[in-house]
């Protein structure tokens, strides 16, 4: 698929939904801490996440705090971290890298547990965005999962299955392009993908492919229902998924 492709399949995903009711009343938006590294600056990944939750009538309030390069324990080593634990959220998002390795595992592990104990006690939720290796490690991808999930149980978390819709589109017949030059950073359409595996935690288990043929048609339709088929298995089959 090429760029303008993409962006096309893109821009129709995020207009193709029916909005809420005008008559619905204002509901108070969820607030959400995104923190991760250039994974989740990389297209916006918040932005895409906040339009199709809210074409589901779901408000978020997400603030990014993506540093490229980092790793949580970066993040930890800052002070913007810091102040943002300090204010009140109803959602902490947490990413780094694959983390498949055992070195990186056990830093995930630590640090997650760090950002959990200062946020014991108050009325937030964790949630784990699982991240997809380089494409020339693709077979790390199992190992990934497995440091998210790990990471997750110990602190009572759960986990957006990114790198398992990533694994499950990239196992299909046609696999879409998710991997920019770089074989690292997500095209838009991986980019779109990662927002379908995570939209599900934020509005009560919905999905968005029951709109998929009003968003595009031909080739895109057929794309998008790649995505959205990728995404619900994963979400569906990951045993920490957020509900």
């Amino acid at each position: 698929m090429s760029l303008r492709s993409a962006m096309c399949l893109t821009i129709a995903l995020l207009l193709a939904w029916t909005a809420p009711s005008p008559g619905a009343p204002p509901v108070r938006p969820l607030r959400i801490l995104f923190v991760g590294n250039s994974h989740v600056a990389t297209h916006d990944l918040p932005a895409l996440v906040t339009t199709l939750a809210g074409h589901q009538g779901v408000a978020l309030d997400i603030e990014p705090l993506a540093m490229p390069g980092h790793s949580l324990a970066d993040h930890l080593a800052g002070q913007r971290l810091q102040r943002a634990l300090a204010r009140p959220w109803d959602w902490v998002v947490l990413q780094q890298g694959p983390s498949a390795r055992p070195a990186s595992r056990a830093e995930l592990i630590a640090s997650t547990g760090t950002i959990a104990a200062r946020l014991r006690g108050r009325p937030v939720r964790i949630a784990l965005m699982s991240t997809w290796p380089d494409q020339r490690h693709r077979r790390d991808t199992l190992a990934a999962e497995t440091s998210y999930r790990e990471a997750a149980e110990a602190i009572g978390a759960c986990v957006l299955p990114v790198a398992t819709a990533w694994r499950h589109a990239l196992a299909s017949d046609e696999p879409p392009h998710l991997y920019q030059g770089d074989r690292l950073h997500a095209t838009a359409t991986g980019a779109v993908l990662a927002a379908l595996a995570i939209v599900p935690a934020f509005t009560d288990g919905e999905g968005i492919d029951r709109s998929i043929d009003a968003a595009a048609s031909g080739d895109e339709a057929r794309v998008l229902q790649g995505l959205a088929a990728a995404a619900a298995r994963a979400y569906r089959d990951e045993p920490l998924r957020c509900h």
